[in-house]
């Protein structure tokens, strides 16, 4: 189980984010990436595959499909997504999905994501046109950093 995390993204462009992330209890880092296959078209969610890498001792690789549909109503931003997941240490998979907020269309953003096997809220700011920062409950349990860059 991670005890805690600190992930670190970067958004090459519109389609491919690619990131490290550190796993405290392990003194591991797991490389992680993701990819949209099919950007959001009208009334048509995307489509978006990813992976995370790392020793099988030291933590969990393994890959998803997602498909993500985001309205605007008012002044607020609402995302939800969902898709399946595969582990390299277990035999199945588990449906993922999630969910997420921005009000007023501002910096704040409210959400949860929900892997197959807990749930896992967080919340980020955008501190600059290219930078956000986010605190991410691990199981609801430990906390998780987030630091994302962009172009």
């Amino acid at each position: 189980m991670t005890k805690g995390e600190t992930f670190l993204w970067h958004t090459v462009d519109d389609k491919l984010q690619v990131g490290v992330a550190y796993l405290w209890k392990q003194g591991a880092f797991r490389g992680l990436a993701n990819y949209v296959l099919i950007p959001q078209q009208g009334n048509s969610p995307n489509l978006r595959i990813g992976l995370g890498l790392q020793g099988i001792a030291t933590g969990n690789p393994g890959y998803f499909a997602t498909s993500e549909k985001v309205w605007t109503s008012g002044k607020n931003d609402f995302s939800a997504y969902v898709g399946i997941g595969f582990r390299a240490n277990e035999n199945h998979s588990h449906m993922l999905g999630g969910a997420k907020v921005t009000p007023n269309h501002g910096p704040w953003t409210f959400g949860i994501q929900l892997d197959g096997h807990s749930k896992h809220p967080f919340v980020s700011r955008r501190m600059a046109s290219n930078i956000v920062l986010g605190a991410y409950w691990i199981e609801t349990k430990s906390l998780g950093i987030m630091v994302s860059l962009s172009k």
